[in-house]
């Protein structure tokens, strides 16, 4: 069983200005308007507003948006992409990333434009010689990730165009940018996977670590998903490597849970190599790795501290209480698989039992199912 999960970015969502004052006077009353409508439920009226809202935005020169113009132009793409049909969504992301080409990108074909969005750039005045800041560029990945995961029900190689250019285009700006423009990255990133060129990375203060893993994350994920093994793999372990840097102290409760997930995934994906005890000591030292990380972040006493609405700090060690079911029914797979039947039940139990507190139904399917079988097993 592998982890999937909906990535939530930093950057992903756009925080609007608390004070509408804030923005030009030409999109104010619309994009108030449209977020009022929203939070009251009114999808359709919202959607009709921030279009609006859009449009007009787009017909204005960008040095109206003056200071970081891009931030606030993508952001309203953003904001109508949550509130906007599937279609209607894409096209608003897609108009905001292209028009964040600028001079020097000259609205790169990768991934595919579609011609209605590509003539709306060219008639946004003034973008086509903009060149966005670094902060700009790292909303511009946000916006190739999110169409990533569009895609990723219609199209996979329409995803796996978005989420290259994401993860090449987060590297450059985090330092490790390649030279060789036309290299290509799953070669790359195989060759390096062992090297420690992200975990030793020193990443400004404007980039988060979620900023640079979440792309390799999907990636990875995504190369699980159409079973190119040799190429998901290398992306989790540099993942993984970003998480939790061996040499690094204060690692977040939500870093540790994370890199156990992907420690998880890489198990599961160990294990489709062809059978072998020596692919299985490795697939299940990666799963009891995360286990560990797993029970060490559980034990740490939760935070006394509360924040505002009556709410306790919320550390991420949620990540972990779903992550464990998963990882305790691969640790039954692999015990089962050595025939160490008592073992794996007790596993398997365990992990029936954890999922079904965090609400996980086809993780307590899929345990019930194993438990049945190794019964049969031990009666046969």
């Amino acid at each position: 069983m592998i982890i999937s999960k909906s990535l939530l970015l930093s950057y992903e969502r756009y925080e609007f200005y608390t004070s509408f004052t804030l923005w030009p006077e030409q999109v104010r009353g619309d994009l108030r308007a449209g977020i009022k409508a929203r939070n009251q439920g009114d999808l359709s009226l919202s959607e009709r507003y921030i279009t609006r809202a859009f449009q007009t935005a787009l017909s204005l020169p960008y040095q109206t948006f003056a200071p970081d113009p891009y931030l606030k132009l993508s952001g309203i793409a953003s904001l109508l992409s949550e509130v906007a049909l599937d279609r209607r969504s894409r096209e608003a992301l897609q108009i905001a990333w292209e028009i964040g080409a600028g001079p020097s990108e000259q609205h790169s074909p990768l991934p595919n434009a579609e011609k209605k969005s590509s003539a709306v750039v060219e008639g946004a005045p003034g973008w086509s010689s903009y060149t966005l800041s670094n902060e700009e560029r790292l909303r511009r990945v946000a916006l190739a990730y999110k169409l990533g995961q569009l895609a990723s029900e219609r199209d996979l190689e329409e995803e796996e165009k978005w989420l290259l250019w994401a993860v090449e285009e987060v590297l450059r700006l985090s330092g490790l940018g390649m030279t060789n423009a036309k290299s290509d990255t799953n070669t790359r990133m195989h060759e390096n996977a062992g090297s420690s060129a992200l975990e030793d990375l020193e990443l400004p203060p404007w980039m988060s670590k979620t900023d640079l893993g979440a792309p390799l994350e999907a990636l990875g994920a995504l190369y699980a998903k159409k079973g190119r093994i040799e190429y998901a793999m290398p992306l989790y372990l540099q993942a993984i490597s970003l998480l939790l840097p061996p040499k690094a102290n204060n690692v977040s409760i939500e870093d540790r849970c994370r890199a156990a997930q992907l420690m998880n995934n890489l198990s599961e994906l160990i294990m489709r190599r062809p059978p072998a005890p020596e692919v299985r000591a490795q697939a299940e030292a990666w799963a009891r790795q995360a286990l560990g990380i797993i029970e060490r972040a559980q034990a740490q006493p939760r935070s006394s501290q509360w924040f505002g609405w009556g709410q306790p700090a919320d550390d991420g060690r949620d990540v972990c209480e779903h992550a464990l079911g998963v990882v305790l029914f691969n640790l039954g797979s692999l015990r089962e698989m050595t025939s160490d039947l008592d073992g794996a039940k007790k596993l398997f139990e365990k992990s029936a039992e954890q999922c079904s507190k965090v609400g996980i139904r086809e993780g307590v399917v899929e345990a019930q199912e194993a438990l049945r079988r190794v019964e049969k097993m031990k009666v046969g």
